[in-house]
């Protein structure tokens, strides 16, 4: 085997970008996004860097089929997509380790108290097409088995608000949006049948 072909072996097919490389960006959000969340959890006991994996995984798949303009800053973005808005890190301090790009991509993604979800969402379709395909991927994830304290009113609302999702942002990414789909309509069949 020469050199070239060495070479495409070890790049991802859809971005040109060294697999090696990925794993870097990917490793080093990792265990930026480990710390930040260390005695948080997700899904009652488990650490909630779990979370962030399931989304930066369904990123990765996602990007196989209809690549994301840069893996590199939307895996990163992925994992770190809930340290502005769950931890106390600053924007300030997360650009002293993530480019700017990256850290405009997690603010993107960070809901900011009082303002209205759908100038939320806006600010995030706004930003581009990765922004709006990272928060569908998120919606992905956390359309498992509702917290044991969400009541129906609860579940109903995150139910309608993931509809919105799917309808403000579905036309970023056609594989995403059908994972939505199927995600909102397993969660409607398990968790809001009387």
């Amino acid at each position: 085997m020469n050199s070239n072909e060495t070479e495409s072996k070890t790049k991802n097919k859809n971005t040109n970008v060294p697999s090696q490389e990925i794993q870097d960006f990917y490793n080093k959000a990792l265990f930026y996004a480990a710390a930040a969340h260390k005695k948080q959890f997700y899904a009652g006991d488990l650490p909630y860097i779990v979370h962030v994996c399931m989304v930066a995984d369904e990123v990765f798949s996602a990007d196989r089929i209809e690549p994301f303009s840069n893996i590199k800053d939307a895996v990163q973005i992925a994992l770190l997509h809930d340290v502005l808005e769950d931890t106390p890190i600053t924007k300030e301090e997360m650009l002293l380790h993530f480019s700017p790009e990256v850290v405009h991509g997690v603010d993107l993604l960070t809901k900011k108290d009082g303002l209205p979800l759908l100038e939320y969402f806006k600010g995030i379709k706004d930003g581009g097409r990765d922004g709006s395909a990272i928060k569908m991927c998120d919606r992905i994830i956390n359309l498992q088995k509702p917290p044991a304290h969400w009541n129906a009113d609860k579940i109903f609302e995150y139910y309608e608000e993931s509809l919105v999702i799917l309808e403000v942002f579905g036309g970023s990414s056609d594989y995403i949006s059908s994972r939505l789909k199927l995600k909102i309509e397993l969660y409607e069949e398990m968790f809001m049948r009387k």
